[in-house]
């Protein structure tokens, strides 16, 4: 008789966040080892549809706050007890489950939701909860080694594990040539182009980029061009300083790119860069990174910082650099030398692929998954 196996995600596809697409892409692998698996999660009514969910037996609960937890209560009640469950964040699945004395309980951390919370007497009840529910966990699945030790400050009983996320190598790495890409984007042909692709927020870092462009000179600048895709509050911003640092005519605001383009927007790239800080006053970290490891799928050298969970994503000269958050010059540097020798750039995009093809696709996370069900 098959494995039984609950998830209990709220963030799960038509959604297209990073929790969404992690849990499509394990929950997929999981039914394909012959686990006999049941996605628990919101449902898709009037929700955009930016990514498909998967065809595997899924229980929907009503978008509506207080009904659907009275509904998942009422869902977890029927099963039996010793079914393991895997809760894709702490709170508020986690924190049903251990209500409800789910012993088999599996917890994902991810990054910012374990990071400590401000002092002040409002946080002490939800930092008491979030210690509870963690510890009660058999294990914390981490998807890095910086995200285990910000889950270890928070009790050292909490058991953890890494699992640093996969990437679906077959779509990334497409059979387009750059040129074909450039052509269907409408990006030029005679320049080097730098790719970020992210929520647009202040914490991930584009000024950083912005400044190493603007200390770059004119005849570097006229070689290089910058896209930046993604939208977000910090986008007007962003613009705004541009136009100040008088920069705004070497970069495409691409905006909102869907999964159908992305693996092209990487291909046309030459270069892909992410400064994201850690900000833990607003509470902002990129836990692991995975828009690195779909770049490195695509065969694209990367530039990130050595913050939060990034070194997970990144190792140096197997497919890229790692620079410290908020080193303009470091990042002036690595633009110049691919204006200078592109051909380095072009060898550390093949490190990458191959560093991920071995290492890093959704069968290697799932067999380290599978692993840690069977040993707790």
């Amino acid at each position: 008789m098959k494995e039984q196996l609950i998830i209990l995600s709220y963030d799960y596809p038509p959604n297209d966040g990073g929790i969404s697409r992690l849990t499509s892409a394990f929950a997929k692998q999981l039914a394909d080892s012959g686990m006999n698996l049941e996605v628990c999660t919101l449902k898709a009514d009037n929700v955009e549809q930016r990514l498909s969910r998967p065809e595997l037996p899924t229980i929907e609960l009503s978008r509506k706050k207080g009904l659907r937890e009275l509904e998942l209560i009422k869902y977890l009640i029927s099963k039996p007890k010793q079914i393991k469950v895997i809760t894709t964040v702490w709170n508020p699945e986690g924190t049903l489950a251990l209500l409800l004395r789910r012993t088999n309980l599996y917890i994902l951390a991810h990054g910012n939701e374990v990071m400590p919370y401000p002092k002040g007497p409002k946080y002490l009840l939800k930092s008491w909860l979030r210690k509870k529910v963690l510890t009660s966990a058999r294990c914390v699945v981490c998807n890095s080694q910086y995200t285990e030790q910000l889950v270890a400050n928070i009790s050292p009983n909490i058991k953890t594990e890494v699992i640093n996320p996969g990437v679906d190598l077959e779509n990334f790495a497409t059979n387009i040539t750059q040129a074909e890409a450039r052509q269907t984007l409408g990006l030029p042909f005679d320049k080097s182009i730098v790719l970020s692709v992210s929520r647009i927020d202040d914490y991930k870092g584009h000024d950083v980029i912005l400044d190493a462009l603007a200390s770059l000179s004119k005849e570097q600048l006229e070689h290089i061009h910058y896209v930046v895709a993604g939208k977000g509050r910090h986008l007007e911003n962003l613009k705004h300083r541009a136009k100040e640092l008088q920069i705004n005519d070497y970069i495409n605001w691409f905006g909102f790119v869907s999964d159908e383009d992305l693996p092209a927007l990487y291909k046309a790239a030459d270069l892909f860069i992410l400064c994201t800080r850690e900000d833990k006053q607003q509470r902002g970290v990129e836990g692991f990174g995975m828009v690195f490891l779909e770049a490195q799928a695509a065969g694209l050298a990367v530039v990130g910082t050595r913050a939060g969970g990034i070194p997970d994503a990144i190792k140096s000269n197997e497919g890229g650099w790692l620079i410290d958050q908020n080193d303009s010059q470091a990042v002036a540097t690595y633009l110049k030398k691919l204006v200078n020798n592109p051909q380095e750039f072009y060898e550390q995009g093949k490190l990458g692929y191959e560093r991920v093809q071995n290492h890093c696709t959704w069968q290697h996370y799932t067999r380290a998954l599978l692993t840690i069900l069977e040993k707790y």
